[in-house]
């Protein structure tokens, strides 16, 4: 594969990202990574990046390309616009011409806050006519919302449109909870391309102790509440420090904040002047350095202030503390306390109650063994392995991005059908064409065509490609044995329903579907599960026959399907046949404007609009190609 990753944040900055490009640079596949010049967490750019850029040009393969942007510097609102800003305009300028000469299968967007960092993916995915996934970490705008952080409704609602058209142009979205997989639904027509991928655990290196901390003997008697990352508004700073100053006279506890943030400033004053002597911000630390705190940790601490959006969300954070085998507090609701549960690793309090946090942190100090039950059984990793397995998530992640590539693949003849795999078979003619440059239909690895009407030439014309009529895809097909149960989904009458019992020698069953939406009908009338014996018949028209196939691919293990609009009632006799000089001059869709007109011609006309569409702006130009069993 060839892929680009769009990140504003990337190596030498300590993201999951560049586990990301490493695994698939490690893989074979030609890996580039638009990203700003590294400053994250630092108000200037990093000091070894300055002295050697060329060293940062490649990350174990993959080839760096960086574009200039403005520096965070202090982390003011405004200069945080003006970051976030020249990176989506650097991106999409330099960028653009930094990448001109390269062609790519998938755009990856790694969308930490801001989502905006999308908008170069979404143009250099027009520009390469690929798929675009998008992996979100943040629920933007209502996070702002609710953090009060932009107030001003008119902006809110200009950026909940770009956040809806960001949602609306990514091929794949990826949520990084369940609870923003459920958000995002809400904003989102097509569910069905909206996929929960979690976060996995950060890879933390044992340093020396000593060097990393001199004074660190002094910490390892103590009960040590370690909380790490970034400190802020959404992390519920004001209630830690209400409950630490509750705790402030507790004899041997200990806070321990490693991290920085916007307010550090604001909290370290608060500190000050509320005089909490057990309470130390040390600033940030690399990541190599983190596996030193969490052994000093008595208990870990992931926080979360109050809210929808906020409880939606898993800090990062919390899959590292999984592997650390240590007791969790949890002082937040939502799915970070359901994952603490879960994982049997600890217990959550009320993020609106710093007097139940401090009652709680004193009551794990006098009780230890409660503590250390986490790190005895193993709790932490053993749940990480089963939900959090890095190997597994970045290679379902190659499975997202191998099953979007654009690709035509196209049977020759009826014995070319895979019914050895999983499948599903269209027709390749100008209402799939037209709907797909509409964005009705994905393709993907498991779809398949047969060469119908006239424009199956366009990509198959100098190649021993003939067409085959849908009809002939019913009367030639040649059903395995394994095959023990026909299903037709749609229109289908007696007379056609007997003569497929009599032409495959098995019993058909027929749900018959009404006009609905897709969602809709694939929740009321797919309530079951397919076997590896069944195989599938679409009758819907184009392209909702389309879209309830990549339903049941979705959520099936095993799936064969052929959609096959009106053909069955064509072979059965029920529907007159076409002329054959109609038929040879490959002008059916104009016999059948003669019953239906209406709808037909308004079909024609729109699927004719965006195929031609489709040509003027280059989206067939080197898509890839593929005849089954061809050598």
């Amino acid at each position: 594969m060839r892929i680009l990753i769009v990140t504003q944040y990337f190596w030498p900055e300590e993201f999951r990202i560049n586990d990301i490009a490493k695994y698939f640079a490690k893989k074979g596949h030609q890996v580039d990574v638009v990203t700003g010049l590294p400053n994250y967490p630092s108000e200037e750019i990093f000091n070894e990046y300055k002295k050697n850029k060329k060293k940062y040009n490649n990350y174990v393969g993959a080839n760096v390309i960086r574009v200039p942007i403005f520096l965070r510097g202090s982390g003011s609102p405004f200069k945080l616009f003006l970051n976030y800003l020249s990176f989506v305009l650097s991106a999409i300028i330099i960028g653009s011409y930094k990448i001109r000469k390269k062609k790519y299968d998938i755009i990856f967007t790694f969308a930490t806050s801001p989502i905006t960092v999308a908008l170069p993916s979404i143009f250099f995915s027009f520009l390469k006519n690929c798929k675009h996934v998008l992996w979100v970490l943040d629920i933007w705008p209502d996070i702002l919302r609710e953090l009060k952080i932009i107030n001003n409704q008119f902006i809110l609602y200009v950026l909940k449109k770009i956040v809806n058209y960001i949602y609306s142009k990514s091929d794949i979205i990826l949520a990084q909870s369940k609870g923003f997989e459920n958000i995002i639904s809400e904003n989102v027509a097509d569910k069905s391309k909206i996929y929960y991928f979690p976060a996995w655990s950060e890879n933390l290196s044992k340093n020396n102790e000593e060097d990393i901390l001199p004074d660190l003997k002094k910490y390892k008697n103590k009960f040590n509440i370690v909380f790490t990352g970034n400190i802020g508004e959404a992390q519920n700073f004001e209630n830690i420090i209400r409950a630490a100053e509750i705790t402030k006279n507790e004899k041997d506890l200990q806070w321990l904040i490693i991290g920085t943030g916007r307010k550090l400033d604001k909290f370290t004053e608060l500190v000050n002047n509320k005089n909490i002597k057990n309470f130390l911000f040390l600033g940030h630390k690399p990541l190599s350095q983190i596996k030193t705190f969490h052994n000093l940790a008595s208990i870990l601490l992931v926080s979360l202030a109050d809210g929808k959006f906020l409880s939606s969300t898993i800090p990062g954070k919390l899959q590292t503390y999984l592997k650390s085998n240590k007791f969790i507090l949890g002082f937040s609701k939502g799915s970070s306390a359901q994952l603490i549960k879960e994982s049997n690793t600890g217990i959550s309090v009320d993020p609106s109650s710093p007097t139940a946090l401090a009652k709680t942190i004193i009551n794990l100090k006098k009780n230890p063994k409660i503590v250390k039950e986490v790190s005895n059984n193993n709790y932490g990793t053993e749940y990480l392995k089963k939900n959090f397995n890095k190997k597994l998530l970045l290679s379902e992640l190659e499975k997202y991005f191998l099953n979007n590539i654009i690709k035509i693949k196209i049977i020759k003849n009826t014995k070319n059908i895979p019914f050895d795999k999983n499948f599903s078979l269209s027709g390749l003619n100008l209402a799939f064409l037209g709907y797909f440059i509409k964005n009705k239909i994905k393709l993907n690895s498991n779809i398949y065509l047969w060469p119908d009407g006239i424009f199956y030439k366009r990509f198959f014309y100098n190649k021993k490609v003939k067409k085959i009529p849908g009809r002939k895809i019913i009367d030639e097909i040649k059903i395995p044995n394994n095959i023990k149960n026909i299903y037709i989904f749609g229109n289908l009458n007696f007379t056609s329903k007997k003569y497929l019992q009599n032409l495959y020698k098995r019993k058909v069953k027929h749900i018959p579907l009404p006009y609905e939406d897709v969602n809709y009908l694939y929740k009321k009338y797919f309530d079951f599960k397919f076997l590896d014996s069944d195989l599938i018949f679409l009758t819907l028209p184009t392209p909702k026959q389309e879209q309830l196939a990549n339903l049941i691919i979705r959520n099936n293990n095993f799936f064969k399907i052929i959609c096959v609009g009106g053909a069955i009632n064509m072979a059965s006799g029920v529907e007159k046949p076409v002329p054959p000089i109609i038929e040879k001059m490959n002008c059916e869709f104009l016999w059948r404007l003669r019953t239906d007109t209406i709808r037909r011609l308004r079909r024609l006309i729109v699927t004719s609009f965006f195929y031609i569409l489709g040509e003027l702006l280059f989206k067939f130009r080197n898509m890839d190609t593929k005849i089954l069993n061809e050598k």
